[in-house]
Formats: structure tokens, C-alpha cells, sequence
């Protein structure tokens, strides 16, 4: 978490709002959808409950976040 603090305040401020902006609008969608948001988050979840290793559960963890916020563009990464 503090690497992605790190790197988010030392982004550009244009590369920072696009990210912000962005973030907002994967959440508004989210919202728009909700019911297919549930769909997915308890999909992944029922997925994590199924796998034994902690580093399994959080490639699983990983690929939900992304699913939700991901985009073409890695800001963070």
C-alpha cells in the first residue's frame, strides 16, 4: 500500500486527476450495474473461500480489483 501511495503522489498532477477520474468513473459503472457487481464480487469471493494458499486467495483478491478498476492503461504499476 505505501508503494502505490509512493507512486501515486509522485505521478504527474495531469497523470493523477486522469487516475482519479478514471477511478470515479469505474465506480459510477459499478454503481450503474450493480447487480452484476454483486455477481462478480461473489463469484471471486466463493473463489478465494475454495483455494487453500493465502498466495492463492490473493492472486484471486488481485484479479477482482482489477476486473472492477483495472483498465488498459496501469497507472500504479
Amino acid at each position: 500500500m505505501g508503494v502505490a501511495l509512493l507512486k501515486f503522489y509522485s505521478m504527474p498532477d495531469e497523470e493523477r486527476q486522469e487516475f482519479i477520474t478514471h477511478l470515479k468513473n469505474k465506480a459510477h459503472d459499478l454503481l450503474d450495474d450493480a447487480e452484476g457487481t454483486v455477481d462478480k464480487v461473489k463469484h471471486h469471493f466463493a473463489e478465494i473461500d475454495s483455494k487453500p494458499s493465502p498466495i492463492d486467495k490473493l492472486f484471486v483478491a488481485k484479479r477482482l480489483v482489477t476486473d472492477l478498476f483495472g483498465s488498459d492503461k496501469r497507472y500504479l504499476i
